[in-house]
């Protein structure tokens, strides 16, 4: 929510050397907290004072003492988005943030503030322009965004801001008039490490000739990651002679995820005590390497997420990176930066998968594909030389040089553009997940049966992310998201999505109480179900898991999603096994209290019945009161006695004629009518056929 940097200039300031006192605030997230960090050592003179202002239980509480930087404590707690008791709580941790910023501010005086985003920022950046308000402290203001999406409360200090400071060339539209191109203030100990001095320096024994790997998910840890690398130990461990693992697991300690015992809970339960001594002599993990740069510098291949930090640091270092990226965030930036990067030949590119565990979806990487991915990259040495001379010249690495001249009131350089963060391989915008699915449905009309997605994303690793990031919708917490996950799978025609649609669709646990007072049944609402049904018929895929969900889908509570599996049936009726057990289910539905589905089933019956097991009951509907059973009905014979499966067609000549062919209401079209005509001519066809014969 608040992704940036704040960087306030009160009056009176002549030159950079004559700043005494600079407040830091930002943080949550190592991310946030280093480039305060580097900010302020880089316009900090020998005899300023710092001051760090962040919230307890985050990394800043972890990471900045130890740099000998005082720090004080407020209230702050993220933006809920919607209103809600979070947000409750949300406007009063900013009134009391607001407070204690205030107190901060007017004792401390500081002639700097320095706000890297995370929601420490809100409060600082709101007292702050208070104070401006009581003329108690007229201010000039740097705003500094590092991702290429801005967040909410960066779009709106925008316009109080001096000069905005931008990482990316796309954010720059959104600050029209006072918006400069910098890039991302790194600390000036990144890169600066030769690997020959942090070999030495690193608390770690590393046998000398084996091939590093730096693998991180953040300052708090990503879950997935470091599962993954569990996971991945034991294919590795054959190569324990020849490769070093440093795994940085993070910080997180929250009631739903604890990394650092996660991680050794998940070691004990897949490795014997045999295996994790084996383990030990090529794997070290730690909550968090304070010293990261020597871990940066001893390494031959670096595994992170795709944040703006992270690829910036990494860049810098020159080394390549396997970048496991987070999909679904807001602007999908670490996606982005993620592309952009393997774009620019310095990084790969591993997705996240979508998995089912005990019957529920959840988003993993599976450790065989992880250690095969590590062991290709490391066993191609000129691809990583490669790799390393384009990570180096991947970003602007003089972001401290332009910020400190903008801050002091000169003329900032002109910036290179760094590879767009934004734009598919062939640096085109890729769409948003509902203008992708405006654009697969209207070609999905246009060119079906014979429809691909290729006509829309023509390039295979557009498509691939594309599948990826549908398929992360599934695990959405609102419908809404999953719903339009499925859609696009459907469309995207992602047959290795398959097993996690059959997950959400045969996932039957209630709705809430609320819910269900207003109609619902299932946590995977009606809609959900009824588009996986949808779905599988577009991705034209069939398994007897499929047709076991076809046949549960005949009997949901939802009557939309007993119509759809009807039509599915009747669409994949040339390739079903259980052909009997969907007649029965079929003939079952022919007396649904629901039109829609009775009507289904009676067209599907038309397509996988046959004389004796269904012609009756279809004729016996001859006096159905609705019009569009009957007209249904006719279509089903006529679908019957075009496959050839009535023999006696004087039967249908006989009966037929009985069927009632008014309508209750007008249409322009008579469709019981031309059903009758057409099913009527079909049989006079087959009779003259069987007669020259």
């Amino acid at each position: 929510m608040y992704n940036g940097l704040l960087i306030l200039e009160y009056t009176g300031i002549g030159r950079m050397q004559e700043i005494k006192r600079i407040l830091l605030a930002g943080g949550g997230t190592a991310g946030h907290v280093n480039p305060a960090l580097a900010i302020g050592s880089a316009i900090a003179a020998a005899e300023t004072r710092l001051l760090y202002v962040g919230v307890r239980g985050r990394v800043e509480e972890e990471v900045v003492p130890r740099e000998g930087i005082p720090i004080k404590y407020i209230r702050a707690s993220g933006f809920p988005g919607s209103i809600s008791l979070k947000m409750a709580l949300f406007l009063v941790d900013l009134l009391v943030g607001t407070i204690q910023s205030l107190y901060i501010l007017l004792r401390f005086r500081p002639e700097i503030i320095v706000g890297t985003g995370g929601y420490v920022s809100a409060p600082v950046i709101t007292a702050s322009l208070i104070l401006r308000k009581m003329h108690l402290g007229k201010s000039r203001i740097f705003l500094h965004e590092q991702n290429a999406i801005p967040g909410k409360l960066n779009r709106v200090m925008g316009r109080f801001a001096h000069k905005v400071l931008v990482t990316f060339p796309e954010t720059l539209s959104s600050f029209p008039g006072n918006g400069v191109l910098v890039g991302y203030p790194l600390r000036k100990r990144i890169a600066q490490a030769s690997r020959a001095d942090a070999m030495q320096k690193i608390d770690l024994r590393i046998p000398e000739g084996h091939k590093v790997v730096f693998v991180f998910g953040g300052s708090q840890g990503a879950r997935a990651i470091n599962r993954a690398l569990v996971d991945a130990l034991g294919h590795l461990i054959r190569y324990r002679d020849s490769l070093f693992i440093i795994h940085g697991v993070g910080l997180s300690k929250s009631q739903e995820y604890n990394a650092a015992k996660d991680t050794e809970t998940r070691l004990r339960q897949l490795y014997s005590d045999e295996q994790l001594r084996e383990i030990a002599a090529f794997y070290v993990c730690r909550p968090f390497f304070h010293d990261i740069e020597l871990c940066y510098a001893v390494s031959d291949l670096v595994v992170a997420r795709g944040g703006a930090g992270s690829l910036n640091e990494i860049s810098a270092m020159g080394k390549p990176a396997l970048i496991i990226p987070k999909s679904n965030l807001p602007g999908d930036h670490q996606v982005m930066n993620a592309r952009s990067m393997e774009r620019a030949g310095g990084a790969e590119i591993l997705y996240e998968q979508i998995f089912s565990v005990d019957g529920k979806l959840s988003e993993s990487i599976d450790g065989k594909i992880f250690a095969g991915r590590l062991l290709s990259l490391l066993n191609n040495d000129l691809l990583l030389q490669q790799m390393s001379q384009n990570s180096r010249s991947f970003l602007n690495h003089n972001a401290l040089i332009q910020i400190e001249r903008l801050v002091r009131g000169e003329k900032a350089d002109t910036v290179a553009a760094p590879q767009s963060a934004a734009g598919s391989l062939e640096g085109q915008p890729l769409p948003g997940n509902r203008l992708l699915l405006a654009q697969l449905e209207k070609a999905y009309e246009k060119h079906r049966p014979a429809y691909r997605p290729e006509s829309v994303v023509p390039r295979p690793q557009d498509l691939e992310y594309l599948k990826n990031r549908a398929a992360a919708l599934l695990v959405h917490p609102a419908w809404q998201e999953r719903n339009l996950g499925v859609k696009l799978i459907g469309l995207l025609q992602a047959k290795e999505k398959v097993p996690a649609l059959l997950t959400l669709f045969n996932d039957r646990r209630p709705a809430s109480l609320i819910k269900r007072f207003f109609g619902g049944d299932f946590e995977q609402v009606g809609f959900i179900r009824r588009n996986i049904i949808i779905a599988l018929v577009r991705i034209k895929e069939l398994s007897p898991e499929i047709e076991k969900a076809l046949l549960r889908g005949l009997t949901d509570p939802y009557y939309e999603v007993r119509a759809e599996s009807a039509h599915a049936v009747a669409f994949f009726e040339e390739r079903l096994s259980s052909r009997q057990d969907f007649i029965a289910a079929l003939l079952r539905l022919l007396s649904d209290s629901n039109i829609d589905a009775s009507t289904a089933a009676a067209e599907a019956l038309g397509y996988i019945g046959e004389e004796s097991n269904v012609l009756p009951a279809l004729l016996g509907l001859w006096d159905s009161e609705f019009w569009r059973m009957r007209a249904s009905v006719l279509r089903g014979i006529l679908h019957m006695v075009e496959r050839g499966k009535v023999q006696n067609l004087e039967i249908v000549e006989e009966q037929v004629p009985r069927f009632i062919l008014t309508s209750t209401d007008f249409r322009p079209h008579f469709e019981i009518k031309f059903a009758y005509t057409r099913l009527m001519e079909s049989v006079s066809r087959k009779k003259g056929k069987r007669a020259a014969q």
